[in-house]
């Protein structure tokens, strides 16, 4: 499992998009990436959408993963991700807001910033729109270019793959602008 979106240790990096654009699929591939490194990760999972048994067929070891439940509260989810950001030995804290993000004050952002730069943990959060506007040294929003359905008979009723793409909105650092289309297997 790859993840095109690397997550920057001691940065904020935020992942938006659309229902069904990929977003989640790169959620899972940084998660992935992070524990099947050794290293530990937590996720913040604002609307307790996380389904573990997928992750492990995914290969995400959930020994590596915290996982914070928040019952759709949103306060509660960025509290949560600001005492995790706080902790030594996590690798990667990721907020997953879903579609109702929260506006966030500038100077909560910035606490935020500087919180992840102290731990050297890298901040992920996901969502339909953007959180932490300049706080943030990578932004890119995934993209739904297609869709495969699978079944027999003319109808088919089984989705088999989503083809998304992913496009920079900041990068601190030099990226491309767009990055080239992914299939994720439904």
């Amino acid at each position: 499992m790859g993840s095109r979106v690397a997550p920057i240790r001691g940065e904020i990096t935020e992942i938006v998009g659309g229902l069904s654009s990929g977003r989640t699929s790169h959620l899972l591939a940084c998660l992935g990436e992070v524990v099947g490194r050794g290293e530990t990760a937590a996720l913040v999972d604002t609307e307790e959408i996380f389904d573990p048994g997928s992750a492990a067929q995914a290969g995400i070891d959930l020994r590596r993963l915290l996982w914070v439940r928040c019952g759709s509260d949103r306060e509660v989810a960025l509290r949560a991700a600001d005492m995790l950001v706080r902790c030594p030995g996590f690798a990667l804290v990721a907020l997953d807001l879903g579609e109702r993000v929260p506006r966030l004050p500038t100077t909560a952002a910035f606490r935020l910033k500087f919180a992840v730069r102290r731990t050297d943990v890298a901040l992920l959060i996901v969502g339909r729109r953007r959180l932490t506007g300049s706080s943030a040294a990578l932004a890119v929003e995934t993209l739904r270019e297609g869709i495969e359905w699978a079944g027999p008979g003319p109808a088919p009723s089984r989705l088999a793959r989503v083809r998304t793409t992913t496009r920079v909105l900041r990068a601190l650092r030099g990226a491309p602008e767009r990055q080239p289309s992914s299939w994720w297997i439904a």
